[in-house]
């Protein structure tokens, strides 16, 4: 009895509301870390992968720096992987499929300890056999939610899309330090640009997970936006303004390029607008800090306009749409800031950092405008009925 009803409280709608939250803050967290780490330049402080130095938690790591900060964001990559599995689970209403990847992951390292395997390979054999069986006890364990909290289908795919991301997440992460580590340099700095925009894609897919539930969680938050504005698309493209604006950043943050324009707002030691050398490093930190980041301000701050004249003042769509506003201005703001201090670590972190809270926030914006704009059409569809 009483785990039912530790398992009848796990699947409450307010519970896994939430616990969304939570994940989503965690994800925030190993974002700025993560930030760090590459600020640092700390992401081979630990050359191995998965464990680091033949271990699951080596000695005296806290006392090293730049293997704190590696190590460090190994360990809170393994809480939020952790964390997305638990969630989705609840998401699908299935407790069950976390037992199932607990005793597959227990059996499957014993059974590497028993052959006498090399320890990342045991590591290996504890992660992966656990999470395939934990997506197949997802697809076939699944119970129907309908009855418990609204949960439907759009929740289960978010669900499992943030589960299937945290796994490529975990890969790419690995295979940019064992590429690193066997010479392949140039490999691994696309890897390394490839984790940090699917990092953000994670992130975007688990805040519109978290705005969804909520929304299911405090159904009295709905209501009608005005019926002759709509804008979606405008969101939309916002949002994929922004995101190829972090692809650019992350690009160039990467490659080392975030100073190959050191002034502001000149481009140049003339006091011109535009680079006077052109390269790789230069045009990328040109399009990056100068076409990109007007452009993305531009967008933003429109999109955000048409959505709140779509809302009323103090309404969600309307607040969200007011903190989109605020973010891209401050990320703005900050960017020149960390140009003009030659980049100071911790604050180069920040930028990034903030740069995924604004499209987190328009990931929001479109999940509010999706939920209430499809009840204005039900709701139409009643009248002509």
């Amino acid at each position: 009895m009483r785990l039912r009803g530790v398992v009848k409280f796990a699947l409450n709608i307010k519970q896994i509301s939430w616990t969304a939250k939570l994940v989503v803050a965690l994800v925030f967290g190993l974002i700025f870390v993560g930030g760090l780490v590459t600020s640092w330049q700390a992401g081979m402080a630990v050359p191995d992968w998965p464990l680091s130095f033949g271990s699951l938690n080596p000695e005296g790591w806290w006392t090293n720096f730049p293997v704190r900060l590696e190590h460090g964001h190994r360990l809170l990559a393994a809480l939020v992987g952790l964390s997305v599995g638990v969630l989705c689970a609840m998401v699908w209403g299935n407790l069950r499929a976390l037992w199932l990847a607990a005793f597959v992951s227990a059996g499957a390292g014993g059974l590497g300890s028993w052959l006498a395997l090399e320890p990342s390979l045991r590591a290996h054999l504890g992660v992966w056999p656990a999470a395939v069986a934990f997506g197949v006890a997802l697809a076939f364990g699944a119970r129907s939610r309908a009855s418990v909290g609204g949960i439907g289908r759009t929740e289960r795919l978010l669900a499992l899309a943030a589960f299937v991301l945290v796994c490529c997440q975990a890969t790419l992460g690995g295979l940019r330090v064992t590429q690193e580590s066997a010479g392949l340099v140039n490999l691994a700095v696309g890897l390394r640009i490839i984790h940090g925009c699917v990092a953000q894609a994670f992130l975007v897919v688990l805040a519109a997970l978290a705005v969804r539930l909520s929304l299911l969680a405090k159904p009295d938050l709905l209501y009608e936006p005005r019926f002759d504005i709509n804008p979606i698309r405008l969101v939309w493209f916002a949002l994929a303004v922004v995101f190829g604006q972090l692809i650019l950043g992350a690009t160039m943050r990467h490659l080392g390029a975030g100073l190959a324009i050191s002034t502001f707002p000149a481009a140049n030691p003339q006091g011109g607008w535009m680079p006077t050398v052109h390269s790789l490093y230069t045009d990328l930190n040109f399009g990056h800090t100068r076409f990109g980041a007007l452009l993305v301000i531009c967008v933003v701050l429109y999109a955000d306009f048409r959505a709140m004249r779509a809302s009323k003042p103090g309404r969600p769509i309307w607040i969200v749409a007011w903190r989109s506003s605020f973010f891209v201005i401050c990320q703005a703001a900050l960017g020149i800031f960390v140009v003009l201090h030659q980049k100071p670590k911790t604050l180069a972190t920040l930028h990034v950092v903030l740069g995924a809270g604004l499209l987190a926030s328009l990931s929001s914006l479109l999940v509010h405008l999706y939920t209430r704009f499809s009840l204005v059409k039900e709701k139409r569809a009643e009248v002509v009925q």
